[in-house]
């Protein structure tokens, strides 16, 4: 992304990023988010995390900035804000990330027409990576990180 190596801080537990309208820590965080473990142009989402309460690029920067083991967020606060998007700052709830419906975060995207909604911000449509799907469990509270059923999927 070409962000200047004095556009990025890293912030460790107890101090927030002051740039962040949220209490955000992780390494080598850029203005809109990126950090040393991500750093493509679709990589601006931060995630809270249900251990801390703080906002963290990914689960790396929560390891190295953190005293303590992460803890995704609980599926039973999926109406809470939890996601930041690192463009236009707006915090959007795990529903909201997730394209709302249930029935939606199942169906492929060629029975939806589209891409998932977490491939891009409701509020400003800055692109969100992809690949972020494949380890949602890391981040919010699943049927195999703990959820209520065998029925419960992301």
């Amino acid at each position: 992304m070409g962000t200047s190596p004095t556009d990025r801080r890293t912030t460790t537990a107890p101090a927030t990023d002051d740039r962040f309208a949220v209490p955000l820590r992780g390494v080598a965080v850029d203005p809109e988010t990126r950090c040393a473990h991500w750093d493509d142009p679709v990589d601006v989402i931060a995630l809270r995390f249900g251990c801390c309460e703080a906002y963290y690029p990914c689960d790396a920067c929560h390891d190295a900035a953190a005293n303590h083991e992460a803890e995704p967020w609980p599926r039973d606060r999926f109406d809470e804000p939890a996601v930041l998007c690192g463009v236009c700052g707006a915090t959007l709830t795990v529903r909201e990330y997730l394209d709302g419906d249930e029935e939606g975060q199942r169906a492929p995207d060629s029975e939806r027409g589209g891409p998932s909604g977490d491939d891009a911000c409701p509020r400003c449509d800055a692109a969100f990576n992809p690949g972020c799907r494949r380890h949602r469990d890391r981040y919010f509270e699943t049927s195999t990180s703990g959820g209520e059923s065998e029925n419960d999927s992301l």
